[in-house]
């Protein structure tokens, strides 16, 4: 008969066990102290954040704008907290400016509002209704309060809407034409894209009624006939040889008209 071992524990102490309560006890109000100081500091963080005014604002990508103009847009008041302030609605009511083509408000890890616009830039001028306005590459007309900046771009003409309404009439109206308006913007982007130089050069581009353009150049007014936007681009090698050459080397003399319309030479005549 096979005999069972019985285990018999040994007593504890009573001091040991009092002295394992302490332990845990001492264990368990640390932890319950360390969370109270975290909760305590976000309670006073949250606090001090709603109270903290605004003090500072970074604008990113402001060229032509001044600060005081986007910040007046903003609409932000004095002695404003930067936990109450709707950044939403700060972008719209900056965005609603006819200069920014893109807006977005944030704060950074500093606790700095910071402001990132994106302006429009003017490309071309027209005159709409006797009012000169600015045009960026979208064909947003733009106020021409811009003027101060001291742009050089030149002045597109023609692109108004056509007004039939009276029989057999073709008069333009005082409203753009988006159609026409990005259409003269193709040729101002092919000057310019094609060379500095020559894009200087000329100071206005004018789309007649058949949808052929001239170029008037800025030095004397010539025009300069150059056809329909899609055949300007090729002509304009042949233009760039002409005024480096054949115009440069007769300073005395003055075109009354040149003409790029025909293939593979310049049509001049030349006053007197």
């Amino acid at each position: 008969m096979r005999a069972r071992r019985k285990l018999v524990r040994k007593p504890r102490d009573p001091q040991e066990r009092r002295e394992e309560a302490r332990r845990f006890a001492s264990k368990v109000s640390k932890i319950i102290l360390a969370l109270a100081a975290v909760l305590t500091l976000i309670v006073v963080a949250n606090r001090w954040g709603a109270r903290e005014t605004l003090e500072q604002v970074r604008i990113v990508g402001r060229v032509v704008l001044d600060s005081s103009e986007i910040m007046e847009r903003a609409g932000i008041g004095p002695h404003v907290s930067l936990r109450s302030l709707d950044l939403r609605q700060v972008e719209t009511r900056i965005a609603s400016h006819p200069f920014l083509s893109r807006v977005a408000v944030y704060r950074d890890s500093r606790g700095t509002l910071v402001v990132e616009v994106t302006e429009r830039t003017p490309l071309a001028l027209a005159v709409l209704g006797g009012s000169p306005v600015y045009l960026d590459s979208q064909a947003v007309a733009l106020p021409y309060r811009f003027s101060r900046a001291t742009l050089d771009v030149p002045l597109v003409r023609g692109i108004e809407r056509v007004d039939t309404s009276e029989a057999g009439s073709r008069k333009p109206s005082t409203v753009l034409d988006s159609a026409l308006a990005l259409e003269s913007l193709g040729v101002v982007r092919a000057l310019r894209d094609f060379d500095e130089s020559l894009y200087r050069q000329i100071s206005e581009i004018v789309r007649g009624l058949d949808g052929a353009y001239t170029l008037v150049s800025a030095d004397g007014a010539i025009p300069i006939h150059a056809g329909t936007a899609a055949d300007i681009p090729a002509r304009l090698p042949k233009l760039d040889l002409f005024m480096r050459t054949a115009l440069a080397a007769r300073p005395g003399a003055r075109p009354r008209y040149v003409d790029l319309r025909w293939r593979g030479q310049v049509v001049v005549k030349w006053e007197g």
